[in-house]
């Protein structure tokens, strides 16, 4: 017999659980091109409960993903943007100045609401979903309301997304940027991606309405999704959030008292975060030149804890808090959009480790390895390698 084909036999007759933890090693990418040696492997990699198991274990081993829209066109005019090229990227936490590795891009028509979220997982823009891991951007239903934002959260247990779709109720209102105005209605809706489809023909709407002015950050925090707003009428701002799974609301929770922030409105420089399962309240100054980090240690007595500060002497400003890093131990590193220079602060060291530097401007977030399609059906976008 041939030595080669011999070879070939001898990796096709594992023993599945040898197979499997060699599986749980490697890329995602790598797992969907081995489907295709056998049909023994590919009821293997298909299963529902080799999918779970795989995406479970890759929460130990986040990476970074990096968007980058560029090559922007104008109609003849000059005055309308009528597409754009979005490239999706990677790159390895584990190794300093670590190479951006480009996946793929396309070419995006820009719709009136030409905004895009991005999530660990997912990129969602005018209406469309992308799955950056399978290159698969699929239709979302259309809403018929003023779209404000998108949030995710996901569950590895049925391997399945959620998106929560904020919205204004009425046609008139510019609901992204009321910063002065009164308190208006905002509703929600939702939509459940199921491995391998079919996407819902329809949002579920939800009877809960909230009022405010405007929206400032949101993020989600072990199924939970966190909407930081503020009422221009009355100065203030808080927190509203809902248990993702039952779709049920808590109580609303108000910002932490800080001396210096009250004096500056809060929609210059808070975001929330996921800082290692706790919802964080990062507040940014130019000014002093640095991140203070407030952590939300009861939800019913509003109690709020400053457990880190990140001093930024030095680097310049707008830096966006996008997650964190766990690595050995009890120690991690919060991972820091800095424009063109993504950054990771080690919490115990006190010090900061730079990632790749781009030439242009990057939406950079938290990425893992998932075994999720979207389905079968893909929009025929121009893709460019």
């Amino acid at each position: 017999m041939d030595s080669t084909m011999e070879r070939s036999s001898n990796i096709i007759d594992l023993p599945n659980e040898v197979l499997v933890d060699i599986l749980f090693r490697l890329a995602v990418k790598h797992v969907h091109q081995l489907q295709t040696v056998s049909k023994l492997w590919l009821r293997t990699i298909s299963s529902p409960h080799f999918r779970r198991l795989y995406n479970m274990k890759s929460l130990n081993r986040p990476r970074a993903r990096v968007v980058q829209v560029s090559d922007y066109k104008h109609s003849p005019s000059g005055m309308e943007m009528i597409s754009r090229t979005i490239s999706i990227s990677t790159m390895d936490l584990a190794v300093d100045n670590s190479e951006i590795q480009k996946n793929f891009s396309f070419e995006d028509i820009i719709a009136p609401e030409h905004s895009f979220f991005i999530f660990s997982n997912l990129i969602i823009f005018n209406h469309k979903v992308c799955n950056p891991t399978t290159k698969e951007i699929i239709n979302l239903p259309i809403s018929s309301y003023p779209s404000v934002s998108f949030d995710v959260s996901y569950f590895p247990s049925n391997n399945t997304y959620k998106i929560v779709h904020l919205y204004g109720t009425k046609t008139g209102p510019n609901y992204n940027f009321n910063y002065g105005g009164s308190a208006v209605e905002f509703r929600f809706e939702t939509l459940t991606l199921r491995d391998g489809g079919p996407i819902p023909c329809s949002w579920q709407s939800l009877a809960h309405q909230e009022w405010f002015s405007y929206k400032v950050h949101s993020t989600c925090v072990n199924n939970v999704i966190y909407w930081l707003v503020g009422r221009a009428d009355r100065m203030e701002n808080h927190i509203i959030s809902m248990e993702i799974e039952n779709e049920e609301f808590l109580s609303s929770v108000g910002c932490p008292k800080d001396p210096y922030y009250e004096e500056f409105p809060i929609i210059e420089n808070g975001e929330l975060a996921d800082l290692n399962g706790k919802l964080c309240l990062a507040y940014q100054s130019e000014e002093l030149s640095r991140i203070d980090l407030y952590v939300l240690k009861d939800h019913k007595k509003q109690e709020w804890v400053k457990e880190h500060i990140i001093n930024l002497s030095g680097m310049g400003s707008l830096f966006k808090i996008m997650g964190y890093v766990p690595l050995n131990g009890n120690n991690g590193e919060i991972m820091i959009d800095g424009g063109k220079q993504p950054l990771l602060y080690n919490i115990e060291e006190n010090r900061f480790r730079k990632l790749a530097r781009s030439k242009m401007n990057i939406h950079i977030g938290l990425y893992f390895d998932r075994c999720f399609n979207l389905g079968s059906t893909r929009l025929t976008f121009q893709q460019r390698q």
